[in-house]
């Protein structure tokens, strides 16, 4: 039964129980119509809007339908790109636990791709379950097509990569430079729009700073070397041990050599540090000929002002994690 006959049917029972108006009376100005025409017409504009509400709803389901019947639920591997530099890469361990994890079981996950104008598909998010079904012979694999703009795609997949946790720090400090390189936001915008404090995202720049030699070494195995072993030896590089520390870095993603070990290994014929200076005497650190910051020491306060929050930032991470390796070789001594 349509919308309209339920609401005609109501009517006439409406009719009924109010009885039929006797001949030649006469009828209240304004009242409610107790023939079947009259209540029919009373009611009509409300019966139009009810119809008017099930037809636009019937419109929306129809269009809900039509796009799920045109979202592809899988995809010929032939028919899918790759975009360089959006990949996360894998160790060959993880990489063959993905593989063997795919081969007994559904992919819970699609792939993320976006619809090419040439028919062809590119892949956003799920480089890597995409390369394990090739290598398990797969033809096809399950896909959720998604309509996003073309100057936001790369941060979409680093930003859903960026939640793993075993996504190497390297990899992390890539996909913010890249960030920074197309909008040219700061460090602290990076931070707000990743929704990760901006300390880490100081310390993950720290790759920035080591020789380009090392990070070529740390490209090949990203995994070996995390943003605090890179913060310290980035330092050591600037104080002069450049030489050194792609040494060390080389020794360790080689597997010959731990973080700490590298860490030893390249600060092993460093200079010694200048003399402590009197009690409540300020010391000034300069950057050629500006200062960097000016600190004080008296008793078991020691006091450092900054120039620039920036470097505030970046030493207050170093700085914790000097007063960590102190505190745990103060107790190893113990």
């Amino acid at each position: 039964m349509s919308l309209r006959d339920e609401l005609l049917k109501k009517s006439q029972r409406a009719v009924e129980h109010m009885g039929v108006a006797k001949p030649g009376a006469a009828e209240p100005q304004g009242a409610r119509p107790v023939t079947t025409p009259g209540a029919v017409a009373f009611l009509q504009p409300t019966i139009d809007s009810l119809n008017e509400r099930v037809k636009e709803a019937e419109a929306a389901n129809a269009e809900l339908r039509r796009k799920l019947a045109s979202q592809p639920t899988e995809v010929p591997l032939e028919q899918l790109d790759e975009k360089p530099g959006r990949k996360r890469k894998l160790t060959p361990d993880q990489f063959e636990e993905l593989k063997e994890n795919l081969r007994t079981n559904p992919l819970v996950h699609p792939v993320a791709v976006k619809a090419l104008d040439n028919g062809r598909f590119e892949i956003v998010s799920g480089h890597n379950r995409v390369d394990a079904f090739r290598a398990l012979g797969r033809a096809a694999v399950p896909v959720v097509v998604v309509d996003i703009e073309e100057e936001i795609l790369d941060r979409t997949a680093f930003y859903a990569n960026l939640l793993q946790p075993s996504l190497p720090d390297f990899e992390k400090y890539l996909g913010f430079r890249r960030e920074k390189e197309k909008t040219g936001a700061t460090q602290k915008e990076l931070a707000q729009a990743a929704g990760v404090p901006e300390s880490t995202v100081s310390m993950l720049f720290a790759f920035e700073h080591l020789p380009e030699r090392a990070r070529q070494l740390i490209e090949d195995r990203p995994d070996g070397i995390g943003m605090n072993c890179a913060a310290e030896l980035a330092r050591l590089a600037r104080d002069g041990a450049a030489d050194r520390v792609v040494e060390a870095v080389e020794l360790l993603v080689n597997g010959k050599l731990t973080q700490k070990e590298a860490l030893g290994h390249a600060g092993r014929r460093l200079a010694r540090l200048p003399p402590t200076p009197a009690a409540g005497k300020p010391v000034k650190i300069r950057a050629g000929r500006l200062d960097f910051c000016q600190y004080v020491s008296r008793g078991t306060t020691l006091r450092i002002d900054f120039k620039d929050e920036q470097h505030r930032i970046e030493a207050e991470a170093r700085i914790a994690r000097l007063l960590q390796e102190l505190a745990d070789g103060s107790r190893t001594g113990s």
